[in-house]
């Protein structure tokens, strides 16, 4: 028998920008986010159970929870998911059909960042049809939705699970989760159990206000800790040699080319406030790992190009089990696809902690005429982290190949020595790095403690 009744309202915070794909394009953008009927963000709540049920480990109890269809059996969810809805100014959440909207604030969602990518191949090109663009929610977008799940007593430990994968670290959703997009994180909760044999908590059930505008009381608290075993965490504690870039592709008034610059949302006293902010693309940093790991588990596997058995993308086995593969391989074959086992988020500065003022110009001299090559004279501006660190977290989800997972910290290790230089212009000794790397907060390498 259902006796008791388990809710919980969150209010989640995009760590990073979120893609929540509708499926639709647009004449300016490859592909556009998830919006309500008021032209805000939002998150569907198949795309919340769907992220959900995939975090938890399938047993019998959580196929009942979420329902199941064998053979002559089927049963229903016993648990309800709720759509993730955008919190406006002043704490009101967009839900239903609102009259009165600020009309400056939705014309900014109406307008949202588009982010570029390419897929870079082994020989530093852009692999076909590997150039695109999307529409993103800015970082710092917050959100409320809720769950309830119809239970015993003895279902208590399980809603605890669930509640704990919600707060966990490695919570994500949406498209490019493997590539900075998508982590939230739980900045307020509410969470109640209704016994519904207890006549006080069984009228607290009946008079509970589903609406999201409704006052409810909201505990804050910090990010839980990783509540997945499987799950290490790799940090980078990093210092920049001089500058680096990571480049918007475009340039400004003062150079043919800038770092990334991103608006993020801020909220101050409720008010939805926003700020340009330098952006280091995860994608970026994990293409640069992604390579090198080809060569470390060659090199381990004792595959080499000169004798024909060096593999390279997802050919490269290492390559696929981490960073996942389409559904073809290099020779356009039929595979198997597989989800990366690599998260890295996106990394934003503010203006306190990076400059973006140093220009440097570069020219190619023909060598007959003395003069500048056609097309060769260009200016850049570069990121300077004003002293401050260059930090950045990886989380690697079980690899099966203890090679595999050596073959990464081995890359991991390269940038920590300034092997790996990270960013655009490696090669005019822009991005070069050093610093500790951490595996689970112990430390495996220091570049200050070598015998250079």
């Amino acid at each position: 028998m259902m006796t008791h009744r388990y809710i919980a309202r969150f209010i989640i915070e995009a760590e990073t920008p979120l893609f929540v794909g509708s499926g639709q394009a647009s004449l300016l953008k490859d592909a556009l986010v998830q919006k309500d009927v008021n032209g805000f963000p939002m998150i569907l709540g198949t795309s919340l159970a769907g992220v959900i049920r995939h975090a938890l480990a399938s047993n019998n109890w959580i196929n009942q929870v979420f329902g199941f269809a064998e053979k002559n059996k089927v049963t229903g969810s016993l648990l309800k998911v709720s759509s993730a809805q955008m919190i406006l100014n002043n704490g009101l959440v967009s839900e239903g059909i609102m009259d009165d909207i600020d009309a400056n604030l939705l014309n900014r969602f109406n307008n949202l960042p588009s982010r570029q990518h390419v897929r870079i191949t082994e020989k530093s090109v852009a692999a076909d049809k590997g150039l695109f663009d999307n529409e993103v929610v800015y970082k710092g977008v917050r959100f409320m939705f809720e769950l309830e799940l119809k239970g015993t007593a003895e279902d208590k430990m399980y809603w605890d699970s669930i509640i704990n994968q919600v707060q966990g670290p490695t919570f994500r959703i949406g498209s490019g989760t493997r590539n900075g997009y998508g982590s939230l994180k739980v900045i307020a909760m509410f969470n109640q159990t209704f016994n519904l044999q207890d006549e006080s908590d069984f009228n607290a059930y009946i008079k509970y206000d589903p609406s999201f505008n409704s006052t409810l009381k909201f505990n804050n608290f910090n990010q839980a800790q990783i509540v997945d075993s499987s799950i290490t965490k790799y940090s980078l504690r990093l210092k920049p040699d001089s500058f680096f870039i990571f480049s918007e592709g475009f340039g400004d008034e003062g150079a043919d080319n800038r770092p990334l610059e991103e608006e993020i949302v801020v909220y101050e006293n409720d008010i939805i406030k926003f700020e340009k902010q330098t952006v280091i693309p995860a994608s970026s940093i994990k293409g640069a790992i992604s390579h090198r790991v080809a060569f470390h588990y060659n090199r381990l596997t004792d595959q080499f190009a000169d004798q024909g058995k060096g593999k390279t993308g997802i050919d490269n086995q290492a390559v696929a089990e981490l960073f996942g593969k389409a559904g073809q391989d290099a020779a356009k074959k039929a595979v198997d696809a597989q989800a990366g086992k690599v998260f890295i988020n996106d990394l934003y500065y503010s203006e306190d902690h990076v400059a973006n003022n140093k220009i440097f110009n570069h020219v190619a001299i023909d060598r007959f005429t003395g003069g500048a090559m056609d097309g060769a004279l260009f200016s850049e501006k570069v990121t300077n982290l004003l002293g401050n660190e260059f930090n950045f977290d990886v989380y690697l989800k079980y690899a099966k190949d203890d090679q595999i997972t050596h073959a990464l910290e081995c890359a991991l290790t390269d940038i920590c020595k300034g092997l790996l230089p990270l960013g655009g212009m490696t090669t005019k000794g822009h991005g070069m790095f050093t610093g500790r790397l951490l595996k689970n907060e112990n430390e495996l390498y220091n570049y200050e403690n070598q015998n250079l």
